[in-house]
């Protein structure tokens, strides 16, 4: 009988395909079935969802890890290794199709890549998976999983932590000699339940080193990938040593840079152009990491003839003081840099670590301008410094800059960074666990100067500011060309999208932000309350104490039942706000008790 995860949603065909897993148990195996998928975002956070917007929605890449992880593990032979990638699946409009299903039934491992704003609809995946086929062994990996692996193991067998192309070899090698039972403590890298129920993570497994990385397979792209992207991808190097404080990169990739060598890059750029002739986007975390090798690459290209249709990168702004550097980038075809300026405000950017300052932003725009090579500025608001002007001071910029293409992020408490250790303590994420929310289009924080609501409304009024009608005109009269003005039409459409799939979460903060006024204006009146208690000079302090306890527990117990009309994904912040405020009240108290006792008469004795 198919389970009731399966048939969910009235799609029938989920029956079909669990019919047709069944047929095939009777099958004898040679050898592992492994199927790797990458599931896209959807708007609620689950796996029938409607597939969410973003910027990127204008361009269509491959996945980020699978296509390498295909011919890594076809490499090691299993050649019944399948990826699945929804996101290009017409007819379901970028759900798993029937075909899907049935592969992933038949499987004996399915490995599921997951970010943070992908995980919901992940875990979801693993769990049909599960009911339908108990056998079934789900691994994880990514970012996400990486950061917290307890949560993905919940429904899945074994997470795959940092880099996995040595790691999910190992991993299959011990479920193809034991799939029931495999022996896994000395494999690195990993974490799993043990038969006891115990979860077990074993030690790091090494970073790759520049060597390694050069000596791994081109990856393998899916047809509905090779049919439907825009734009390909290439990493010739992976790692950061750059803190900035909200980033995951260097927990899943390190803090040393280390790169493809020079022939491997200029083999896998040809590679890559022979799989399909479109534009590539170099996906480097710091593609100008070490400029003298780059040069060197542009120059390879240029002398052996190997023209890419248009190249995209993302670089620091350092990149704009190299002028030799620059000259290579736009004559071998740059289009586009992605460059990280994520804010205006000097004291942000010293907060996120950054190491750099506005006007060093402004020159790198100037720069790479002057050699006909556009900007994507991205921004990241909502830090500690950053108030409402803030955000309207970015908007200007980046209109005052003409930056090409620009997104105006809301700060995101991803799993694993510092930001989102030191954010949980100080009690400022208000969606904890609400992981569909974290895409930097949801504002999930309280930053320190503006509410949740003032950051979301910014946000959004700086995207339809800068991808406006008005601005598109304005660049096409000022002479930007064709792109600048219709990539504002296109890109105030897609903001408007945006826009109506979040209205839910916009009217939640725009209700919390509400209560949050009335609670200042009543915080006013609780204090004026305590002081009055701790100053009665009629009353011994031991009644005061219990007097103190009844009143904090009605104060606890109006925030409460004036909360219930909130959404509940503020619940849990809720509650930890209550707490916070009954002990602040109760610092006041004790306080204001110390001061009282210490001027009260005291009488002589003897």
């Amino acid at each position: 009988m198919v389970s009731n995860g399966l048939v969910r949603g009235g799609n029938s065909w989920y029956a079909e395909a669990f019919s047709t897993w069944r047929r095939s148990m009777g099958r004898k195996r040679q050898d592992l079935a492994i199927t790797l998928i990458e599931l896209p975002a959807t708007v609620d956070g689950t796996l029938d969802g409607k597939l969410a917007k973003d910027v990127y929605a204008l361009l269509d890449y491959p996945a980020r890890g699978i296509p390498l992880l295909t011919a890594i593990l076809k490499k090691a032979g299993y050649t019944d290794t399948v990826a699945i990638n929804p996101k290009y699946n017409r007819r379901t409009r970028g759900h798993l199709d029937r075909g899907d299903w049935a592969r992933l039934l038949s499987s004996d491992v399915v490995g599921i890549s997951a970010i943070t704003r992908t995980a919901p609809q992940s875990l979801e995946l693993a769990r049909r998976l599960k009911e339908a086929k108990p056998r079934i062994r789900v691994i994880f990996g990514g970012p996400h999983p990486t950061a917290l692996p307890e949560e993905a193991l919940q429904v899945a067998d074994v997470v795959v932590r940092h880099e996995g192309d040595h790691t999910f070899p190992e991993l299959l090698d011990r479920f193809r000699e034991d799939l029931e039972r495999p022996f896994l403590d000395d494999v690195l890298g990993i974490a799993y339940r043990t038969s006891e129920g115990e979860i077990r993570l074993t030690p790091n497994r090494p970073f790759l080193t520049s060597e390694q990385l050069s000596a791994l397979p081109f990856p393998e792209y899916t047809e509905g990938e090779r049919r439907g992207v825009t734009h390909l991808v290439v990493n010739t190097s992976r790692g950061c040593p750059f803190e900035c404080e909200y980033c995951s990169v260097i927990d899943n990739f390190g803090r040393q840079f280390r790169f493809l060598d020079e022939d491997t890059t200029i083999a896998l750029i040809q590679y890559t152009l022979g799989v399909k002739r479109c534009p590539i986007f170099f996906g480097d975390d710091i593609f100008n990491a070490n400029r003298a090798r780059v040069k060197r690459i542009l120059e390879r290209l240029l002398r052996e003839g190997i023209r890419i249709p248009r190249w995209f990168a993302q670089v620091r702004v350092e990149a704009a003081n190299d002028p030799e550097l620059l000259r290579l980038m736009a004559r071998t075809g740059c289009a586009c840099v992605f460059i990280g300026l994520e804010s205006v405000n000097d004291e942000t950017l010293r907060l996120y670590h950054k190491h750099s300052t506005l006007e060093k932003n402004r020159a790198a725009i100037e720069a790479f301008h002057r050699v006909g090579i556009r900007v994507h500025g991205m921004f990241v608001l909502g830090s500690d410094a950053d108030t409402v002007e803030t955000i309207e001071q970015t908007l200007r910029f980046a209109k005052t800059m003409n930056l090409d293409t620009a997104q105006f992020f809301a700060l995101t408490p991803v799993p694993g960074p510092p930001l989102t250790a030191r954010y949980a303590r100080e009690g400022k994420i208000i969606a904890p666990g609400q992981w569909h929310l974290y895409d930097a289009q949801h504002a999930v924080i309280w930053p320190a100067k503006m509410t949740p609501y003032e950051l979301q409304i910014g946000t959004i009024r700086a995207s339809l500011d800068f991808y406006s009608y008005r601005e598109a005109w304005r660049h096409w009269r000022e002479g930007r060309g064709l792109f600048n003005a219709m990539i504002r039409i296109k890109g105030r459409r897609l903001a408007r999208q945006i826009i109506r799939d979040s209205a839910p979460y916009l009217a939640a903060l725009r209700q919390l932000d509400a209560w949050w006024k009335q609670l200042e204006r009543e915080r006013a009146v609780w204090s004026e309350r305590v002081r009055h208690l701790a100053e009665d000079h009629g009353m011994r302090l031991e009644e005061k104490r219990a007097r103190m306890r009844d009143l904090v527990d009605d104060i606890c117990a109006q925030i409460r039942a004036s909360a219930e009309s909130l959404a509940a994904e503020f619940r849990p912040y809720i509650q930890r706000l209550t707490d916070r405020l009954s002990e602040a009240l109760q610092r006041e108290f004790e306080e204001l008790v110390g001061i009282a006792s210490a001027s009260s008469p005291t009488v002589a004795i003897g």
